[in-house]
């Protein structure tokens, strides 16, 4: 049997002492230490116990060893304290939502909103990129000089207030709340015309007489090299999932209100 000990006295002044489990037990060095060099108190130790309870080999822990287990409890104390806290948030919130808002993160800030066919290749951009451009000030330009990693800004403040809009009739008990889950898909809508209003800008805008032509010309070939992402697709069908519970919500939080009111007036008279 084989149990975890620490080294409570060494064997400089005669037997060393160990304790296990509460208990003390002495122990020499000859035939039981397993050690490259001697017991020092505070050593944690393997103590292999005879069926007598005598000790038959004291091994050290390394500290690697003992890291590593540390590590593992604290990883098994953050798993409880995880399974915890999403219980509590399904509970709260429903895992649909969850689910949904997982989607619309991955969907604006890791897949591609559109791609950019230029003469060097392929460029594909996030939705949060898209803002940090918009923010910029910088446009189109930004996007086809390959400029990246310019703050999203008050842009990103406007995502990140759409993304927990959903969220608000958890929060603010009032039937108006519900209107928060059309907010992930109007900001959307939004950013869309605004990037597309940035390109007509930055291909001349609305030019009239002789280079008209050549400009509108410019625009179309501008818009043939550029393509809508996954991120996009995924972005605006989960849009469109919180936007149709959000109506959905709110003509029951109405419908309920005329029926009180029906009801009320019956009553009355």
């Amino acid at each position: 049997m084989t149990k975890r000990g620490k080294v409570l006295r060494d064997t400089n002044s005669g037997l060393g002492l160990v304790t296990v489990d509460g208990q003390h037990f002495q122990f020499g060095l000859e035939g039981v230490w397993r050690g490259e060099g001697p017991p020092v108190p505070g050593m944690a130790v393997q103590v292999e116990f005879a069926p007598d309870a005598s000790i038959t080999s004291m091994t050290p822990v390394s500290d690697s060893q003992i890291a590593k287990e540390q590590a593992e409890v604290m990883i098994g104390v953050a798993k409880e304290k995880g399974k915890v806290i999403a219980s509590a948030a399904i509970d709260k919130f429903g895992l649909p939502t969850l689910i949904a808002t997982a989607l619309l993160m991955i969907g604006w800030f890791f897949l591609s909103a559109i791609s950019i066919q230029t003469l060097l290749g392929k460029m594909d951009f996030t939705f949060w990129q898209l803002l940090g451009f918009l923010n910029s000030g910088s446009g189109f330009m930004a996007v086809m000089d390959g400029r990246g990693g310019p703050s999203a800004g008050f842009y990103g403040f406007l995502a990140v207030v759409a993304m927990a809009a959903p969220f608000l009739p958890f929060i603010w008990k009032d039937k108006r709340a519900s209107a928060g889950g059309l907010l992930p898909l109007l900001f959307m809508i939004m950013s869309a015309i605004m990037l597309r209003s940035s390109l007509n800008s930055s291909m001349g805008g609305d030019v009239s007489g002789p280079l008209g032509d050549l400009a509108r010309q410019a625009r179309e070939e501008a818009m043939k090299a550029i393509s809508i992402g996954f991120g996009s697709y995924l972005s605006g069908l989960v849009s469109l999932y919180f936007a149709a519970v959000g109506v959905k919500k709110l003509l029951l939080a109405r419908g309920l209100d005329t029926e009180m009111t029906s009801g009320t007036k019956q009553v009355a008279a």
